[in-house]
């Protein structure tokens, strides 16, 4: 069960680096605070993941841990920034839940 929080909490950081870093992407007055505060989220994220690692297959611990951060990523930038993921797009990301889950299943404890 620890490693389902640790984990939330590690894509719920990487999501929050990624709106920062768009965000100050669009702006050259918010470029460098949004450059610290999303790697002050993106860079901490990393002792959680740490802590995925030591209750989980390593394997499956950075599968889980990298593609939820990715698939999270592409919806909560989606979600704030208003923009859609093609038909093609959204193929993609289908395909990475698939193999994660196939991954997961696939974990011996």
């Amino acid at each position: 069960m620890k490693s389902y929080l640790y984990l939330t909490v590690f894509w719920l950081m990487q999501v929050v680096a990624q709106i920062l870093f768009k965000w100050g992407s669009v702006s050259e007055t918010r470029w460098l605070t949004g450059f610290i505060v999303g790697n002050l989220f993106g860079f901490s994220s990393i002792w959680l993941l740490m802590l995925v690692y030591k209750v989980m297959n390593p394997n499956v611990a950075l599968a889980m841990a990298t593609a939820g951060a990715f698939l999270f990523g592409q919806i909560g930038l989606s979600v704030a920034f208003k923009t859609q993921l093609s038909p093609w797009q959204m193929l993609g990301v289908l395909s990475i839940v698939v193999g994660v889950v196939m991954l997961a299943m696939g974990q011996r404890e």
